[in-house]
C-alpha cells in the first residue's frame, strides 16, 4: 500500500509558502479531487514514558487530529492492515504531540505500536481554498511550457524560510530534476481533475 503523506496545503497565493508531500490516487467520492481513499497524518515516533503514551511525528498542519478524542486509523510496522484507534489523552511537547490511546494504558502495550502509521480518510479532508491545493492534487500532475511538455511532477516540497517548490521529472533524456518555485509568477494554472500545469516561460530551464 502506498502511504499519502500529510493533509497540508500548497498555495499560489503571490509569493505565501505551504505544502507537504504526498500521493496521488484515484479520486474517492466525498474527498477533495485527486485524493486517495486515506491521507497519512501521523507516524509513531517513540514510545513516551510507562504510561503507555507515544511521541507523534506529526504530518499535518491541524493539531485537531491529534486532541483528546479524535479518531484515527493506525496501520503497524510492516503490516497492511488499518486498525480504528481514539485519542484517550494528548499534550503538546517541543517535539511534537505526545498521545495515548485507549486500551493502551502501559510500556508493554505501547511498545508494539513504535512506528507504526496513522491515518485519517480522505472523506475527512476540507476542499481546499481557492488557488490552494493538496500535494497530492500536484504531485503526478504534467507540466507544460506552452505546448512543451516539460515533464512530470515528482514532489511538492516546502522549506522553512521561503516558497514551496514543485520537483518535475524532465521529459526526455535529461536525468537532472527541475526545480519551479510554486507561486503565481511561476505558474499559469492548475488544472487537477486533467493533471495538467501550465509553467510560466523562462522557468523551466
Amino acid at each position: 500500500m502506498t502511504e499519502p503523506t500529510g493533509d497540508s496545503t500548497g498555495s499560489l497565493a503571490g509569493d505565501s509558502a505551504g505544502g507537504s508531500a504526498g500521493d496521488a490516487a484515484n479520486t474517492t467520492d466525498g474527498a477533495p479531487t485527486g485524493a486517495p481513499e486515506w491521507i497519512l497524518v501521523g507516524l509513531v515516533k517513540r514510545i513516551h514514558g510507562t504510561g503507555g503514551e507515544m511521541l507523534i511525528l506529526q504530518l499535518t498542519e491541524s493539531d485537531e487530529r491529534f486532541a483528546a478524542g479524535s479518531e484515527l486509523h493506525l496501520m503497524r510496522k510492516r503490516e497492511q492492515e488499518l486498525t480504528p484507534v481514539r485519542i484517550e489523552s494528548s499534550r503538546g511537547s517541543d517535539r511534537g504531540p505526545i498521545v495515548r490511546l485507549e486500551g493502551i494504558a502501559s510500556l508493554e502495550d505501547a511498545k508494539p505500536l513504535f512506528g507504526a502509521s496513522l491515518f485519517i480518510r480522505a472523506t475527512e479532508l476540507d476542499e481546499p481554498e481557492e488557488g490552494s491545493y493538496y500535494a497530492f492534487q500536484i504531485e503526478g500532475c504534467e507540466v507544460y511550457e506552452g505546448e512543451r511538455l516539460v515533464g512530470i511532477v515528482t514532489r511538492l516540497a516546502e522549506t522553512p524560510k521561503a516558497n514551496p517548490y514543485i520537483e518535475i521529472e524532465p521529459d526526455g533524456d535529461e536525468e537532472k530534476l527541475l526545480l519551479v518555485p510554486f507561486i503565481s509568477q511561476a505558474i499559469i494554472s492548475v488544472d487537477v481533475e486533467n493533471r495538467r500545469i501550465e509553467l510560466a516561460e523562462g522557468f523551466a530551464e
